[in-house]
């Protein structure tokens, strides 16, 4: 293990566009989002991996009501994604009408991208492939 990944730098790859996942070093389990030890087997021998960028939408949901921090930037759509790789990760969901949810469909493919938030945080974020 050469680089034991850190949340900090998670969140940096995103802010550089980078986004890299988790791979356990032990078992060769796969996570999409931050975390000290494999969902697996419970080792904390991480490393990065790299991701196609390429899934599929499993599930969403419209933030009318957010937090201070993302108040501004309501609506928006939150989303899961199901990785090609296999694991999900949480994400903004881009190229569809907040207002209208009934235009998004579960199943679409989806590809990487990133939103710049009016707070000036870059997102992790997904669109129609």
């Amino acid at each position: 293990m050469s680089n034991k990944p850190t949340i900090e730098e998670y969140l940096k790859n995103i802010e550089e566009r980078m986004f890299k996942a988790y791979r356990c070093v032990d078992c060769g389990s796969l996570m999409a989002i931050p975390s000290g030890s494999c969902y697996e087997c419970g080792s904390n021998n991480i490393d990065w991996a790299e991701v196609s960028g390429k899934g599929k939408l499993i599930s969403f949901t419209v933030i009318h009501v957010a937090p201070d921090e993302f108040a501004e930037e309501t609506p928006y759509y939150v989303a899961i994604i199901e990785l090609d790789e296999g694991p999900r990760v949480s994400a903004r969901l881009l190229g569809f009408d907040p207002l209208k949810p009934e235009e998004v469909t579960l199943g679409i493919p989806v590809i990487l991208d990133y939103e710049k938030g009016k707070s000036g945080k870059t997102y992790l974020a997904f669109k129609p492939a």
